[in-house]
């Protein structure tokens, strides 16, 4: 069996035709977005229709997974599922970008922490339950996402200021690295027309490196970060009924910073010394494919 693996996000879309050998038969990357909240249903629908067509050039195909951002309820899934209906495709899945991420990282079971520009830890079980945990968006604190570690330091050094916190190397690099002339301009990249989280976000490699220099603020920054991401995974270990036997994985930007996976796996093995940590097996395309075969043997 054959699918197309689908990961959607807020400015690429990536596409895969994959076996269920283990084979990826051709990739597709489109540097444009399909999450619908963003731009739009009809936008996506010409995303998806011509991704599917180029990356099946010369093959058939038996099914579509499909794992997009800004499908995270029912209402959503109803919207993407009319537009795979519309261009004609009688067999497809449609999960959350996370899931398929999940999927690729442990193949479908386990417990999976995103960390970009915010965060999110997803589980599925056997019995193919979903549980997660964060996600709800940056202004609600998406721990070790990279807006949280800049927002976060700068709330710190705005204390500093008032008196409230301790001094930190932190102040001199994020004034230089945001191109502001002192502490308190670093509002500004939230309170003016040019808020960009990707921006803000693009700051946490600072933040880690300060950490990693033993920076008194910076390590406890990430170490709140941490603890915090370990009880949303404690929380669905429990939910998802795992007894603290699991596979886990990440994937995400913040994890590329070598000192911080370093750091995670550490406080990861302590938490939980009974589940495996493993880097990811696929990227979410492939992931969404694997999902889609999976479903397609079950419900088929």
């Amino acid at each position: 069996m054959k699918a197309i693996g689908i990961d959607g996000g807020g400015s690429k879309t990536d596409f895969c035709l994959y076996d269920e050998s283990g084979k990826v038969l051709n990739r597709l990357l489109l540097d444009e977005p399909s999450n619908y909240h963003l731009v739009g249903i009809d936008r996506v629908k010409d995303v998806i229709s011509e991704g599917i067509e180029k990356v099946s050039q010369n093959y058939s195909f038996d099914v579509v997974g499909a794992g997009l951002s800004g499908v995270d309820r029912e209402a959503d899934k109803q919207k993407i599922i009319s537009v795979f209906k519309a261009l004609g495709i009688k067999k497809f899945f449609i999960q959350n970008d996370g899931v398929a991420a999940l999927w690729g990282a442990t193949g479908g079971v386990g417990i999976l922490v995103i960390g970009g520009t915010g965060s999110i830890v997803i589980a599925r079980n056997e019995e193919g339950e979903i549980n997660r945990s964060g996600g709800w968006g940056y202004a609600f604190e998406e721990y070790c996402g990279g807006y949280w570690f800049v927002t976060k330091a700068i709330k710190a050094l705005l204390d500093h200021k008032d008196g409230l916190e301790i001094g930190s190397i932190l102040e001199k690099r994020l004034i230089e690295f945001f191109e502001v002339e002192k502490v308190e301009d670093l509002i500004y990249l939230y309170y003016s027309g040019n808020f960009d989280k990707a921006k803000i976000s693009s700051g946490s490699k600072i933040v880690l490196e300060a950490a990693q220099e033993e920076d008194e603020l910076a390590m406890n920054i990430l170490k709140v970060g941490l603890e915090n991401v370990m009880k949303m995974i404690g929380v669905l270990d429990k939910r998802s009924k795992f007894s603290g036997k699991f596979v886990f994985s990440y994937t995400g930007g913040i994890f590329k910073s070598e000192y911080f996976l370093k750091r995670f796996k550490r406080v990861f093995e302590i938490y939980f010394p009974r589940s495996i940590f493993t880097d990811p097996k696929f990227d979410p395309s492939v992931g969404a494919a694997m999902m889609a075969i999976h479903e397609e043997r079950l419900n088929g």
